[in-house]
């Protein structure tokens, strides 16, 4: 064995242990098993030792963490290959001469899944999920993904896998065939027992690429591809026709052809366009989220108790989220004519979640038990954390009360040790949690747990946003600028919407009128230089958070990447340039901001601030 697999050593990505016959090459390369070129390494040493060891009957890929894999390592995709590639490592597992079994638990999702399906026999731990989701980074599966699946499930299982992206239960992935065995416990003694079972049975084990039970119906797979390319026709995306394709091709290739056509769609799709936006994007959205460095650095905040300060509309949202998740709540609002509404309010919600049986009737009552209402200030005592509402009449002074988060946004001249929270209005949406300088990183802290436990996904920001809001803002006065020079509103929405601008992630846009490019270049230079502001002004951590914003918010579509990252993609000069002509008509839109000078002088642009 070489230095990257270590015999039950810590430290070594791939672990190694025996159990009597059986081998067991267990994934710990943290945080989520990324099946990186060391990764790949230890595995290949791992199966090399298991077939010069005449003890060894068989072999049983595992994980030492809550994970299986995420797959592929994010850093080498779209550059060559670092040492041997994952379809390598597949194609050795597949065609290994003893049993190999993989033991899934936590997710198993792209090259995750596809090394499984490269195995011999796939056993998965009941609250696992697979899927292959590489459609929405505008790729497909590149290690035999789209020939092994189909090959075991069929062709509607595998396009549904695909195309959608979602992943699936355990057991929904027993019932198509995608694996063998669901357990609820022992996993990993259930994995070497079918490893066993299957060695003792002393016939060669059987491959993926031998397998036709996805194939006995011809004309039923057909029909799947067929329904799938009318699905898709016209998508805007060209990934999705292309594993439509590569599916098809398992069907009318033998499995060496297939591989090959697949790694040809692989290479074509990854330098698009559009393929390399969503991967900025990807890359964006993970790093905003995650908390700077003296927050992180912290033990996550304990909250219990939250109280908020003021009623309204946003408060009965807030409370339904909040005691949803199982917090207790204190509303505080000294004016019975909006205490009474809010109330109302609360209970409307929770009454459609249960008519809608998005809840059960014991659990809107066990919320409304930890629920309390008062109008006296005294009922704030006792919170872990205090939420005064936007519209709240001035809390009276108390010292001793826990720390306070505005609701909202902070403006541009806050005062000192403030903190912020712009909520989101459900979970998975974006949230802010703005601060100006002095602030408590405890208070900080209890704002992040709260965002946390409401599952929101949290941006971490200056005072002057939210960004979202700035970009929004800087749309809308393009626009308004453009009509000024008499364009007509409807030439300039069929610009944006064939740009994809406003309009979500829709799998089909409409085509681009003849004034497209006057329109969406006035759009995109005035968005970049709003998003040149947020940087200088403090308001934005890096030009990630930016296009992070704008793309969490439904303002820029996913692929392509985000404000700033077409700025790099047009060339600063050029967009100065353009900046400085049409500042001579609008300069409140568009006079430059000094950041652009700086980093052309520098050599650089926005994606070196990324990286500092």
């Amino acid at each position: 064995m070489d230095g990257k697999t270590g015999d039950g050593k810590a430290g070594f990505p791939v672990q190694v242990t025996h159990r009597g016959a059986v081998l067991v090459l267990a994934l710990a390369h943290r945080p989520v098993n990324a099946l990186s070129a060391e990764v790949r390494d230890g595995l290949f040493a791992g199966l090399q030792a298991a077939l010069a060891d005449p003890a060894v009957l068989a072999v049983v890929i595992a994980s030492d963490i809550a994970q299986f894999s995420a797959g592929a390592d994010m850093a080498e995709l779209g550059r060559a290959d670092a040492g041997r590639g994952l379809a390598q490592l597949c194609t050795a597992v597949e065609n290994f001469p003893k049993p190999v079994i993989v033991a899934i638990n936590g997710n198993a999702l792209g090259g995750g899944l596809e090394l499984a399906l490269a195995a011999h026999g796939r056993v998965a731990d009941e609250k696992a999920h697979l899927g292959l989701p590489e459609v929405s980074l505008g790729i497909l599966p590149g290690a035999g993904g789209t020939q092994r699946m189909p090959r075991i499930v069929g062709a509607q299982a595998a396009l549904k896998v695909l195309l959608e992206t979602a992943p699936l239960n355990a057991v929904q992935a027993l019932a198509i065939g995608l694996v063998d065995q669901v357990v609820g416990a022992g996993l990993r003694d259930a994995a070497c027992a079918m490893a066993l079972a299957m060695a003792e049975q002393g016939k060669p084990p059987v491959r993926s690429s031998d397998r036709r039970d996805g194939m006995r119906d011809p004309m039923a797979y057909q029909a799947a591809l067929a329904a799938a390319r009318k699905q898709f026709a016209g998508a805007r995306l060209p990934a999705p026709q292309r594993v439509i394709d590569c599916v098809e091709a398992a069907q009318l290739l033998p499995l060496d052809q297939g591989l090959a056509y697949e790694r040809a769609a692989f290479a074509e799709l990854v330098q698009t366009p559009e393929a390399v936006g969503l991967r900025h994007a990807f890359m964006a959205e993970r790093r905003a989220w995650f908390p700077p460095a003296d927050l992180a650095a912290l033990a996550p905040a304990k909250l219990a108790h939250l109280a908020i300060w003021g009623g309204g509309d946003l408060t009965a949202e807030l409370v339904v989220q909040a005691l949803g998740a199982g917090l207790r709540v204190t509303l505080v609002e000294p004016r019975r004519e909006v205490l009474v509404p809010t109330l109302e309010k609360i209970v409307a919600r929770q009454e459609l979640a249960v008519v809608e049986k998005r809840l059960a009737a014991a659990a809107r009552d066990a919320d409304w038990a930890r629920l309390t209402s008062t109008m006296a200030a005294d009922g704030l005592i006792g919170a872990d954390l205090i939420l005064t509402a936007p519209e709240a009449e001035p809390l009276p002074a108390d010292p001793d009360r826990a720390p306070m988060i505005v609701l909202g946004s902070l403006g541009p001249r806050a005062a000192s040790g403030r903190v912020a929270l712009q909520p989101a209005m459900a979970a998975g949406m974006a949230a802010e949690l703005s601060s100006t300088a002095g602030a408590a990183v405890g208070v900080r802290a209890l704002g992040l747990a709260l965002a946390r436990r409401l599952g929101w996904k949290v941006q971490f920001t200056g005072a002057g946003g939210p960004l979202d809001r700035r970009l929004r803002a800087s749309l809308s006065a393009a626009i308004a600028q453009l009509e000024a020079q008499g364009m007509a509103r409807p030439t300039i929405a069929a610009a944006l919407a064939s740009y994809g601008l406003g309009v979500g992630d829709r799998a089909a846009l409409p085509a681009a009128p003849p004034q497209a490019d006057q329109v969406l270049q006035a759009c995109l230079s005035a968005m970049a230089n709003q998003g040149a502001r947020l940087l200088s002004e403090g308001v934005a951590r890096r030009p990630l958070d930016v296009d992070a914003a704008a793309i969490m918010g439904g303002l820029f579509p996913r692929w392509q990447g985000g404000p700033m990252f077409q700025a790099d993609k047009r060339g600063l000069l050029v967009l100065r340039a353009d900046l400085h002509r049409r500042a001579e008509t609008a300069p409140q839109i568009y006079a430059p901001d000094p950041l652009f000078d700086q980093l052309i002088r520098d050599g650089r642009d926005f994606g070196a601030l990324n990286r500092v």
